[in-house]
């Protein structure tokens, strides 16, 4: 199995994967004011099928019932949990949730059944149970309580991504998609900025650059006033850097990515990497310069008309005027009013 080789930007988000578990216990609680809408929606996410919640549990002879009422199953379900009897207790809870879905006390079944996954050290299992609990008992559960332990979990999982046989797996595609459904859970919830911030790391991490800034520039709107959306703000600024460098002819990019950083500067003037931003700044400057200038000398050829060829050099001169190439155009326009040929 190929071997994942994290990137230096991966391991700064798992260092802050590593501080979210101790900050979200700060946090206050959730209210249904910080859930999710339908309408919300999440560039830079996976995209989810048209049906995507979870379909209610049916009974199945998997999780049978030692009783006939539901008092009793529940007692021995209690029971069996009270005597450390983890996976009997499990089954026993799953066939009460199974069979008495709106009984008052089925929550908590539900409930017990991620927790045990979680004791047994099935984490991956657990976040599911988690969900089904939001879902299908969003009104009675604990929810953000609830949504402390996805938290949880997702970060164990993102520092933990290895194989049951110990081997670090090469991708972090599921990992994402449980920070993914954190978000979607409580969009507007504290830790909601810290998720997506990881979301964007791993998209990052992957090279997907182009998804990795939809999820900074999701912070950046949701979230301006955030401790992350001034980290968002530079990685984002490195997304966009990259992607340009990568893409030299394209200069509509160059010139998105020039816009973005000139608005970062004059929004967040002491902004902790305001060097490096600038650095940014200038190079794709000097490129936009560049890709202009051998636009000018492209139409500066017999294939085009005179006109167009003193308008494009005419174009550049208004655009740069202090560019290092604005000398040797000023002499090309002279040369051409004189009768000169073309370059090409």
């Amino acid at each position: 199995m190929r071997r994942f080789k994290p990137t230096i930007a991966f391991m700064f988000f798992l260092a802050i994967a590593g501080t979210a578990m101790l900050r979200v216990m700060a946090e206050p609680s959730l209210t249904d004011a910080n859930r999710g809408y339908a309408s919300d929606q999440f560039d830079g996410f996976s995209a989810l099928d048209n049906d995507t919640r979870i379909p209610q549990k049916k009974p199945s002879w998997r999780f049978w019932l030692k009783y006939d009422t539901y008092k009793e199953q529940l007692a021995h379900a209690d029971g069996l949990r009270a005597d450390g009897e983890l996976k009997a207790a499990r089954k026993a809870y799953e066939a009460l949730v199974r069979k008495w879905p709106t009984e008052s006390e089925s929550m908590r079944c539900q409930y017990a059944i991620g927790q045990i996954l979680e004791e047994q050290k099935k984490y991956s299992k657990a976040f599911d149970e988690y969900q089904y609990l939001l879902v299908h008992f969003s009104g009675s559960c604990p929810y953000y309580e609830i949504l402390d332990r996805q938290f949880r979990i997702a970060n164990w999982l993102l520092n933990n991504n290895v194989s049951m046989f110990g081997w670090k797996l090469s991708g972090y595609t599921e990992v994402r998609e449980r920070f993914e459904t954190i978000v979607r859970n409580a969009p507007r919830s504290a830790c909601a900025p810290e998720a997506m911030l990881i979301i964007a790391g791993i998209r990052e991490s992957e090279r997907e650059y182009s998804e990795a800034i939809k999820v900074y520039d999701g912070i950046l709107n949701r979230f301006p006033k955030s401790e992350q959306a001034v980290s968002a703000a530079y990685l984002d600024s490195k997304c966009r850097h990259m992607l340009s460098i990568k893409q030299r002819d394209n200069e509509a990019r160059n010139r998105e990515t020039i816009a973005f950083l000139k608005a970062l500067l004059e929004r967040q003037p002491n902004h902790p990497q305001k060097s490096e931003i600038e650095l940014w700044y200038r190079e794709h400057q000097a490129m936009l310069e560049d890709q202009n200038y051998q636009k000018a000398v492209f139409y500066d050829s017999s294939q085009r008309s005179l006109d167009a060829s003193k308008n494009a050099y005419l174009r550049f001169l208004q655009e740069f005027p202090n560019s290092r190439y604005a000398p040797t155009v000023k002499s090309r326009l002279e040369a051409l009013e004189k009768g000169a040929p073309p370059l090409k």
